[in-house]
């Protein structure tokens, strides 16, 4: 053979080999699901949680001679699940049909010696019922949102707990032993472990139960610690050594991360995974979520389960400090999750998470419920319409020193408000920020 020839064998293996290469960097489409287990350790190492640790009360209210009281305390709240938790539930009755109206739902709730803990969001119970002891061996499907125990004697002898959804207009009933109701009264049946609350209406038909008086609230600042974008992309995706970065955005051709180090959050879309309308599954979403927090470490014990939405297959986490919710106009207090099928197509979250101790605290005096509602309703004017509020809380608002960018935040206390599907809160001047989702 000839050296020409040689040498044009040679540029042809060449042109072959660049195009085998070139292809599979286009077109190679490894396994796209989201190791979020191996993110999350990389970036807390807290340990592992619990499901019933993540899905947990917000708070807890307690109802004497026609008068509200409650509480935040995470301990208390903390100390009344462990008590659901290790009583024994049986003869369980799906009672739905007989409170088919919201206001039915609440004559039943707010009765003398009633005891209540709120979740942000309605569960199945399918889910929760692992952390019960349930007697029965067949548990009906329903949802809930709060779990009421009521201390006393009622007309239905024997079934004083309730698992209710008002949303899902769902209420389960449940036994329990004479001993076991006792102590649930002696423990939680006193309202000096509480404050005085009241039922503030929204409409004439809806009404919110919040505390009576001016609150006193701790704010805080905390120096702030950071996760490498390298770290993320390493878990993110499947094949690390093929993704290309070009300033803050790394790709392999398929799948997109996003770095923004002004907000300090990672979003990564995972546009592999097939349309939302795909939503066929043997598993209920929350738990494909917390199955990754049972099965590894890596979890900031700090965030909560906040809302989920079944139809767009969504969940979102929130930060809570002090037993209240932490909201941040750039989304940095909160994870969200968005799944396909059977894979995340979707995974924002921050990569900067407060230190383990604040490094200031000083209080603030809030106003009273009513007078922060009317503060909220009249700075919408007239475009204010009450049947989009749905619900009003305490909480803190996560700022960024303007000096230090994000490397201390502090979070400072206000009444928020859940309007039009949005936590908003008043500002300092009587207008209202932009909707926080």
């Amino acid at each position: 053979m000839s050296w020409e020839g040689l040498k044009n064998i040679l540029l042809f293996s060449l042109i072959v080999i660049s195009g085998l290469l070139t292809w599979s960097y286009w077109f190679y489409q490894p396994s796209y699901e989201i190791d979020i287990q191996h993110v999350q350790t990389k970036i807390m190492s807290n340990g592992n949680m619990e499901p019933d640790e993540v899905v947990q009360p917000i708070k807890m209210l307690y109802y004497d001679e026609s008068s509200y009281y409650g509480t935040y305390s995470e301990e208390m709240v903390s100390e009344m699940m462990d008590m659901v938790k290790n009583v024994t539930l049986f003869n369980l009755q799906n009672r739905s049909e007989s409170y088919g109206d919201v206001n039915d739902i609440k004559e039943l709730v707010e009765r003398d010696g009633a005891i209540e803990v709120v979740f942000n969001d309605s569960v199945p119970l399918s889910f929760y019922k692992k952390f019960l002891k349930i007697e029965d061996s067949i548990v009906p499907d329903v949802y809930f949102d709060r779990i009421v125990v009521f201390t006393e004697e009622r007309e239905d002898v024997g079934h004083s707990v309730y698992f209710i959804s008002e949303d899902k207009k769902a209420v389960l009933a449940a036994a329990l032993e004479k001993e076991d109701l006792e102590q649930f009264g002696t423990t939680f049946a006193n309202t000096e472990l509480y404050e005085k609350y009241q039922k503030v209406a929204i409409t004439d038909n809806r009404s919110v139960i919040v505390p009576a008086n001016e609150q006193r609230v701790t704010g805080y600042s905390y120096l702030t610690k950071f996760v490498s974008s390298a770290s993320f992309m390493k878990a993110l995706f499947s094949s690390p050594e093929i993704v290309k970065q070009e300033g803050d955005i790394y790709t392999d051709g398929v799948s997109l991360m996003k770095v923004n180090s002004k907000t300090g959050m990672i979003e990564y879309k995972n546009l592999a995974v097939g349309a939302k309308e795909e939503k066929n599954t043997d598993k209920h979403i929350l738990q494909r979520n917390i199955d990754y927090i049972n099965s590894h470490s890596g979890w900031d014990r700090r965030y909560r389960f906040a809302d989920m939405d079944e139809e767009e297959r969504e969940i979102i986490y929130r930060l809570y400090i002090s037993g209240l919710p932490v909201f941040s106009d750039i989304g940095n207090s909160e994870f969200d999750v968005e799944w396909g099928t059977e894979n995340v197509r979707m995974y924002e979250r921050p990569y900067m998470y407060l230190g383990d101790k604040a490094l200031t605290k000083s209080d603030a005096i809030l106003p009273r419920a009513e007078d922060a509602l009317i503060a909220f309703q009249e700075s919408l004017n007239k475009q204010y319409n009450p049947d989009k509020l749905a619900d009003m809380t305490i909480g803190f608002e996560m700022l960024v020193d303007d000096k230090t960018g994000t490397d201390i935040v502090t979070l400072k206390p206000n009444w928020y408000f859940l309007y039009d599907n949005s936590w908003i809160k008043i500002m300092d001047k009587g207008g209202i920020m932009d909707g926080l989702e």
